[in-house]
């Protein structure tokens, strides 16, 4: 399968960008006059087409808060038969190029924290950073793939051109899943699935990084057993809030291969090389 990568900006583009992203997230797309608008003041807009059809996309405009203009990379969708083949790390890292020849250098986005092939993409791989958490981002959203959770955020930081993006990989070389920095115990239940068990006593003073889990198939909890994909959210929302008060960041994660969770991994944002 060869994919290719270009920006779009004309009207029959950014039609057919809309009629994926109706197919996406089972909702009305963002009007085309407010996605060319963005195209043609500062914003950057990407397809992904195989065989000249259009099979993902990444919309993005210009952000600007203290002071910094950034870029605000407001939506990704890849169409079900091409998920889970790295186009959507192709999609950012021509995002990324373009924003750097515009003279980007931080972008910032935000997703669900418990969608883990998310977290992975832009945490694990981007490199991407967090300190951010927002409840009910936009509400109780009734799109295919929220259904009605509070749309809890991560408001992520890309470094473009970083010290940071060169040295995190020798930064977390020496990181890994260790039960005394489990921030979020879990349990599994008679269905195989895992159940968070949260220790309002936990202290994460003297540690020097800490792991927090989320499902590794959250989407299917949220299909299967919603309290339970609930009972998730209000967990991992109060570990995560209370964590980065207290100056922490996630900055990378670990997984062990024989359990249903992956490990967000967080550190002193003031220990990072940024």
């Amino acid at each position: 399968m060869r994919v290719s990568l270009q920006k779009i900006d004309t009207i029959e583009q950014l039609e057919e960008m809309a009629r994926l992203e109706a197919e996406v997230w089972g909702t009305s797309p963002i009007p085309t006059h407010q996605t060319l608008t963005a195209a043609k003041n500062g914003g950057i807009i990407i397809g992904a087409f195989v065989d000249g059809k259009m099979v993902g996309f990444v919309y993005s405009f210009p952000g600007y808060q203290d002071g910094q203009v950034y870029l605000c990379s407001h939506m990704m969708g890849i169409a079900k038969p091409f998920r889970d083949q790295g186009i959507g790390y192709m999609l950012k890292m021509k995002q990324a190029q373009e924003a750097i020849k515009k003279g980007y250098r931080t972008i910032r986005w935000t997703y669900d924290p418990l969608q883990s092939r998310n977290g992975y993409l832009n945490i694990a791989k981007l490199g991407a950073i967090c300190s951010q958490y927002v409840e009910n981002c936009y509400g109780k959203m009734d799109d295919a793939l929220n259904k009605h959770l509070p749309s809890d955020r991560f408001v992520v930081e890309w470094l473009l051109e970083s010290r940071y993006l060169q040295e995190r990989s020798r930064f977390f070389s020496k990181i890994a899943w260790s039960p005394e920095n489990v921030a979020l115990h879990w349990k599994q239940n008679s269905n195989g699935d895992p159940v968070p068990i949260y220790k309002e006593e936990f202290d994460p003073h003297d540690r020097p990084f800490l792991l927090v889990p989320v499902p590794l198939q959250f989407q299917r909890l949220i299909e299967a057993d919603h309290e339970l994909a609930l009972d998730w959210r209000y967990k991992t929302r109060a570990v995560f809030v209370h964590l980065f008060r207290k100056g922490w960041a996630v900055a990378h994660i670990v997984r062990k291969d024989d359990e249903p969770v992956l490990y967000y991994v967080c550190v002193k944002r003031n220990e990072l090389p940024l």
